[in-house]
């Protein structure tokens, strides 16, 4: 890291804490000999309800800035890197539960499509998704117009995905329940969306299609080309398990295969999975990583080996979790295996990294922050340029937006 970068970022809040172990002493001393040291910033303090948490360059000057919203009450918000000067996106927006970065109009700026009108307990009405048009001097102008694409009520992920391989992304929108659902069994099938970005962004509503229409209660989403073809998939964390979902393959026109099952030897609601991410260990071998069941308790790995009735095998490597709702796969060492960050929401409060020892089943707890942040959302990105992926997480009720500054081994 630069030295302008470390006298800025000085100003913040600065908690150093290193990586350890769960047994022993000496087990302590080797996972902060074995893996990287994480420094912790707690950037905001006033994020009460904060859901989720973005990475882009919101201000053109190269750097990646984060994106934090709040449900109720409502914020939504950008920190300015490396300083994090908080600055505000929308006063007007209700309701956030997701956002999703691009340049929309073409201009060369990070505009953002914004979920909001959020009630689970609503599932007839609201669901709004607006895209936000970035006023090109965002640290002044802290209002940004709205515009309208759509309204599916319980809108809860949105992401982009290039998933035809024309080179252009697509809006996709998975609502979390289908309309009239109730709980506790939300019996409902909800409608999986995707939105064209139209050449005239003056039209009412943007063009949509509905890929699918078989899921319940489906929290978690993840996009991955999962066959090299040049398109983006589709992985899906529900009531009914993991899906995976591909345009125009095996001769139909979405595709759905069934990865995992998730937990099933429950009641409803607390069945399935509830977040989903895809990453790779023991240097090419891919694994699917869930929280199960729905904020469930459990931190689970999938991989291909054993496959029985087409599924993948499961491996349960965390069961102390309270409340899971925060999973991400990346790899923080840098050295071509990904690891598992994963938080829980409700107490005991708590951020762990997963490290993989060689087999499917064989994963490292390794503790980042105990009682300090109730996770609601992750973000991973390598935010100070220095060759080493950082962790950015929202807490709902701790209020609190925070940095990990991954400083190497």
């Amino acid at each position: 890291m630069n030295s302008s970068y470390q006298a800025q970022i000085g100003t913040k809040l600065k908690i150093g804490i290193l990586f350890t172990g769960l047994l022993t002493a000496c087990q302590m001393a080797d996972a902060q000999r074995s893996f990287v040291n994480f420094e912790k910033f707690t950037l905001d303090e006033t994020m009460r309800g904060g859901y989720g948490v973005e990475a882009a360059d919101m201000d053109g000057d190269g750097l990646t800035d984060i994106i934090a919203l709040s449900t109720n009450p409502a914020q939504f918000a950008w920190y300015k890197n490396p300083t994090w000067e908080k600055y505000v996106i929308s006063t007007v927006a209700q309701g956030n539960i997701d956002a999703a970065p691009r340049d929309i109009d073409g201009d060369g700026d990070t505009d953002i499509v914004l979920a909001s009108a959020f009630n689970l307990g609503a599932s007839t009405e609201g669901g709004l998704l607006h895209w936000l048009e970035n006023p090109g001097n965002p640290t002044v102008n802290q209002e940004w117009e709205m515009h309208y694409i759509d309204e599916v009520p319980t809108s809860h992920r949105i992401k982009w995905a290039d998933i035809n391989g024309d080179g252009n992304d697509e809006l996709v929108n998975l609502p979390i329940i289908g309309v009239g659902a109730t709980s506790p069994l939300y019996d409902v099938d909800l409608q999986l969306k995707a939105y064209s970005v139209p050449e005239d962004l003056s039209v009412s509503r943007w063009p949509s299609v509905v890929l699918n229409e078989s899921l319940q209660l489906s929290h978690g989403l993840d996009i991955v080309d999962w066959d090299n073809d040049g398109r983006d998939d589709m992985l899906s964390a529900s009531f009914y398990g993991v899906h995976l979902f591909q345009l125009a393959t095996r001769g139909e026109q979405v595709a759905r295969s069934q990865i995992a099952a998730g937990k099933q030897d429950a009641d409803r609601p607390q069945i399935g999975s509830s977040e989903v991410d895809v990453g790779t260990m023991n240097g090419s071998e891919r694994f699917v990583a869930t929280v199960e069941p729905w904020h469930g308790n459990e931190i689970v790995v999938y991989t291909e080996g054993n496959i029985t009735n087409g599924l993948w095998s499961r491996a349960v490597i965390e069961t102390g979790f309270s409340n899971g709702h925060g999973l991400l796969t990346a790899d923080l060492n840098n050295d071509g295996v990904d690891e598992i960050v994963a938080g829980g929401r409700s107490e005991p409060y708590q951020l762990a990294i997963y490290q993989n020892t060689g087999e499917a089943s064989e994963w490292r707890r390794i503790d980042l922050d105990i009682g300090g942040i109730a996770v609601s959302g992750l973000a991973i990105e390598d935010f100070n340029g220095d060759g080493f992926k950082d962790i950015v997480g929202i807490g709902a009720g701790t209020r609190n937006v925070v940095y990990y500054q991954n400083n190497g081994l």
